[in-house]
């Protein structure tokens, strides 16, 4: 049941990690040397005290301390509580001079900073508050203040019950999905490597490497829009097994060329339900998916589609993988092969007319094509055989990119100019512009 994930590492990696670990050692003058004082059994008798005072076994497993108590006050109704069985100490009339005497002004005065109800008065070292200064933001201490004053009874004909329905916020459907999926996502810390809200930066990109300029497309993809990107069967496969090759566990399965590597969580069933149900509900989608049947390419289409998936104008091949060693090592972008079962062709044709509406600064271009009239037209030159195609070229090409098998883009690569092929073999080929991801 541990949220630490399965890295899956090699045993070289383990050890190399393990190596690294081990030489993180104190080294200055305040690490002692000498160490026999941990064998003093009144040392050990005076710690098993502090560890029952202080309530460490409340988060803890401590060994001995299994059925140690609470040493916190109960908070299941605390807001119900008369003002005057509050102990505001010394600060009561600092309180109401400052306006802040009231359940809430305590509430977030306790929260804010516990010590403060001691200071000033003359009291033994036990006799001290243990509660601790967990340095709450300020966004935290609204949250938790609100919440306690919510815990509460209403009276109700001499008895007490709990506030009424209608005073409580009862999440349902999506925005049950939602508020179920983010119990999960905190408890694994997804915002760590993915960007999950807009405006959110997740920790990996605040590291040095990655305030690098050519580390940027090492980041993690962000994860706003991915209900509306992927179908939910493929996220459900992908979060059970993100090498989705069971042959080679540590690779990446859907960026191979990322650095950072997507762990295995072993989700529960459930938590792979409240994934995939929380980023369906964010993008406003109905679950379960329906994906969108697209109608079969006649042979002057597919030929009219690999005109433009080939152009010069918008190479799509230069920056995906392809599955070849000798490009995917310069690759910055998903192999295509994977868009049929992996994305949605609503999403997928949103992302060809815009990306950068969609994710501001991604290295694939925007401007490809353009409106006329009621359909999107390719930006670049044409060959002569579109020449009365009445059809939009966005849906060409999405149909095309679902229907596309692995001998059509083997084909693909061939008919590549020999100059690019030998560019991909030897890494020349630019990143700066991969196209749908």
């Amino acid at each position: 049941m541990t949220v630490m994930p399965n890295l899956r590492l090699s045993l070289a990696e383990a050890r190399d990690i393990a190596t690294y670990l081990t030489g993180l050692r104190r080294t200055d003058a305040s690490y002692p040397a000498n160490v026999a004082f941990m064998d003093d059994p009144k040392r050990f008798d005076r710690g098993r005290l502090l560890a029952g005072r202080y309530g460490c076994a409340s988060c803890h497993e401590i060994r001995g301390l299994e059925d140690a108590p609470r040493i916190g006050t109960e908070l299941t109704k605390e807001a119900s509580k008369p003002l005057e069985q509050l102990d505001f100490s010394l600060l009561e009339q600092q309180a109401k001079t400052e306006g802040w005497y009231n359940h809430k002004g305590f509430f977030e005065r306790k929260l804010s900073d516990p010590a403060s109800f001691d200071r000033g008065r003359e009291k033994l070292p036990e006799d001290l508050l243990r509660m601790p200064n967990i340095q709450l933001t300020a966004e935290d201490r609204r949250a938790l203040t609100t919440f306690l004053l919510g815990s509460m009874d209403t009276p109700l004909q001499g008895e007490f019950r709990t506030l009424p329905a209608q005073l409580r916020y009862i999440a349902t459907d999506q925005q049950k999905d939602i508020q179920e999926g983010w119990w999960v996502i905190k408890k694994y810390n997804c915002m760590g490597c993915h960007v999950i809200q807009p405006g959110q930066q997740s920790v990996l990109s605040g590291l040095p490497r990655y305030e690098d300029p050519d580390w940027k497309e090492q980041l993690p993809p962000s994860l706003v829009q991915e209900g509306a990107r992927v179908s939910s069967g493929w996220l459900a496969h992908f979060l059970a097994d993100p090498s989705l090759e069971a042959s080679d566990p540590a690779r990446n399965g859907v960026r191979t060329y990322l650095h950072a590597r997507m762990p295995t969580f072993n989700f529960s069933p459930n938590e792979i339900r409240a994934l995939v149900r929380f980023f369906e509900g964010r993008a406003g989608h109905i679950n379960p998916f329906i994906p969108t049947r697209l109608e079969p390419l006649a042979s002057r289409e597919r030929e009219l589609a690999r005109a433009l998936f080939s152009s010069a104008a918008a190479p799509c091949l230069k920056c995906h993988l392809v599955g070849e060693a000798g490009h995917d090592r310069f690759a910055t972008a998903p192999n295509f092969l994977m868009a049929r079962e992996r994305l949605k062709p609503g999403w997928t044709s949103r992302w060809l007319t815009d990306p950068q509406a969609i994710s501001p600064g991604t290295a694939m271009p925007s401007g490809l094509f353009r409106r006329e009239g009621d359909r999107w037209i390719f930006s670049g030159p044409t060959p002569p055989a579109f020449q009365g195609y009445a059809g939009d070229h966005v849906r060409l090409l999405v149909r095309y990119m679902f229907q596309l098998t692995p001998e059509e883009q083997r084909r693909l690569i061939q008919s590549l100019p020999r100059t690019a092929q030998s560019q991909a073999g030897s890494g020349v080929l630019a990143s700066r512009n991969p196209v749908p991801q």
